[in-house]
C-alpha cells in the first residue's frame, strides 16, 4: 500500500472516468435539438441506446488484497541528477517498480505481509496498524475510476524521462546510463534472509583473538 510517511497515498486519480463510449454518447446529446431527440433519430432508436455507467464494478477486499503484498514510500521527482539517478538504482533492484501521479512519486517495493493468510484474511485485524486501517477498499488503486503510471524496468522510466524532463536525461545519458544491451542486467536472483548474510560477511572482517 502506498504511504506518504505515515499517511496513505490513494494510487488513483478520482476525478475523470469518461471512456471513449461515453464521450460519443455525449457529443451527440450536443448535437440534439431543443425537441430532445438527436437529429435524424426516432425515439424507437432512441430506447435501444445502451444506458452507459462511469462507475466501475467494485473488486472486494477479500477477493483483492494487492495492498498486502507491497510496501511503498514516497520519493524526490527527477527534476535533479541525484533524484533523477537514485530512481534509475531502485530500477536496477529485482521486486521494485515506480509509481507515479498527480500526487507524486513513489518507490514500490513486492514483498507481502508476513500476517496475510492464504484466504486474503488478516491474521491480526483487531490490532492492526493506523495505516491498514485508513486504507480504503472504495478508493484503492484497483477500484479507483483511474490510477497512474508504473515503470517496471529502467527502459521504461527512461522513455518517460527523455519525454517529459528532456533536460534532466541529457545531464544523466553523459554518465549514468549504460548502453542498451547492458541496461537492463541479468534476470533477478531470490535472495536469502538478510540477517544470515550480513551475518556471514560481517564476520570475514572479526579481530581474531
Amino acid at each position: 500500500m502506498k504511504s506518504k510517511t505515515a499517511d496513505k497515498t490513494i494510487k488513483a486519480k478520482r476525478t475523470r472516468s469518461r471512456g471513449p463510449a461515453a464521450t460519443r454518447i455525449e457529443d451527440r446529446a450536443l448535437a440534439a435539438p431543443a425537441t430532445g431527440l438527436p437529429s435524424g433519430w426516432t425515439e424507437q432508436a432512441a430506447r435501444r441506446l445502451p444506458i452507459l455507467s462511469d462507475t466501475r464494478r467494485q473488486v472486494p477486499c477479500l477477493s483483492c488484497a494487492l495492498c498486502c503484498t507491497y510496501v511503498a514510500v514516497e520519493i524526490d521527482a527527477p527534476i535533479s541528477v541525484r533524484a533523477a539517478t537514485d530512481i534509475l538504482w531502485y530500477l536496477y533492484h529485482g521486486g521494485v517498480s515506480i509509481y507515479v501521479d498527480d500526487e507524486g512519486w513513489m518507490v514500490q517495493i513486492d514483498t507481502r505481509c508476513r500476517h496475510l493468510g492464504d484466504d486474503n484474511k488478516c491474521g491480526i485485524y483487531e490490532t492492526r496498524p493506523p495505516m491498514c486501517r485508513t486504507y480504503s477498499e472504495k478508493t484503492c488503486e484497483v477500484n479507483a475510476d483511474e490510477v497512474g503510471t508504473t515503470f517496471h524496468n529502467p527502459a521504461e522510466y527512461l522513455d518517460y524521462l527523455k519525454q517529459h524532463h528532456r533536460r534532466i536525461h541529457t545531464l544523466i545519458a553523459k554518465r549514468y546510463i549504460p548502453a542498451p544491451e547492458a541496461l537492463q542486467g541479468a534476470p533477478s536472483r531470490p535472495l536469502g534472509a538478510f540477517k544470515p548474510r550480513f551475518d556471514s560477511v560481517r564476520g570475514l572482517g572479526a579481530r581474531s583473538s
